[in-house]
């Protein structure tokens, strides 16, 4: 693996983890007026949140395997390619 390529990932992954810090902001704040309003559909947006955040760890997760194996494409099924080798 060049060096290239590793830098590439880490600035790859600190723009995901900007982003899921900033879902993380919005599921607080969902989560807060939830509870403070008692009003469920707040906990919609929190529930669609919680998605964008496992969505971000799992772009992240999928980005390291393709980099460090470029034979590897990690399909949405979950299922890998990387272990049918």
């Amino acid at each position: 693996m060049r060096d290239e390529e590793i830098a590439e990932l880490v600035e790859r992954i600190h723009q995901e983890l900007d982003e899921i810090h900033r879902v993380l902001a919005r599921m607080n704040e969902g989560w807060e007026r939830a509870r403070r309003s008692n009003d469920d559909y707040y906990l919609d947006g929190v529930a669609l949140n919680l998605h964008g955040f496992y969505s971000g760890m799992e772009r992240i997760f999928t980005q390291i395997a393709e980099t460090i194996d470029a034979t590897c494409r990690v399909e949405r099924a979950g299922i890998s390619s990387c272990y049918n080798k």
